[in-house]
């Protein structure tokens, strides 16, 4: 029987055993977009979109690399919180690329579908491009909610609508929209 992946993470801290995971290579920036979508007689399973957070760093990041997950939970200093959603690893139709950046000088990671969003925030905000986190769903399944606190320098993104509204009135959020769709964890 496979453990998910919490559950195995809950299993080797129960056992003060830590993980390892392979890093992730850095790249030199936005060249281009990702190659259009395979056709839908290619669909493959959806993999978990893993949430962690780190509080020192006032960043909320999110993976569906288990082994990165696991490394910023060992090495980072990021508490996991669960899986926020499930997406795609290709490319399909009705799907599109999660760009992933990240500003060092506000230590915030920054998800958006939209390419010339991802090359502005390269080019004029002093994000590094990190790569396609994986395929989200334009529309059809959960809403992804991004939201933004300009104060601690954070993009928080969640499925759950009464998170967003609490972070929204009570946390210093702003509702910047819907990042894509997932399915359900």
């Amino acid at each position: 029987m496979r453990r998910s992946a919490p559950r195995l993470l809950a299993a080797a801290l129960a056992a003060g055993a830590l993980l390892t995971a392979a890093p992730l290579p850095a790249t030199a920036g936005p060249a281009a977009p990702p190659p259009a979508a395979a056709p839908a007689d290619r669909v493959t399973a959806t993999v978990a979109l893993h949430r962690l957070y780190s509080g020192a760093g006032t960043d909320h990041f999110y993976t569906a690399n288990w082994d990165e997950a696991v490394n910023a939970f060992n090495n980072l200093g990021y508490r996991y919180e669960g899986v926020a959603g499930k997406i795609m690893p290709t490319a399909h139709a009705g799907t599109v690329a999660l760009h992933r950046l990240y500003s060092p000088g506000q230590s915030d990671h920054f998800y958006t579908t939209n390419w010339d969003e991802a090359v502005n925030a390269f080019n004029n905000l002093g994000y590094r491009y990190e790569g396609v986190t994986g395929y989200v769903w334009t529309s059809g399944r959960s809403p992804l909610y991004r939201l933004y606190s300009g104060a601690a320098g954070d993009h928080f993104y969640t499925t759950n609508w009464d998170e967003a509204v609490n972070a929204f009135n009570n946390l210093g959020y702003t509702y910047e929209g819907v990042a894509g769709h997932v399915d359900p964890a």
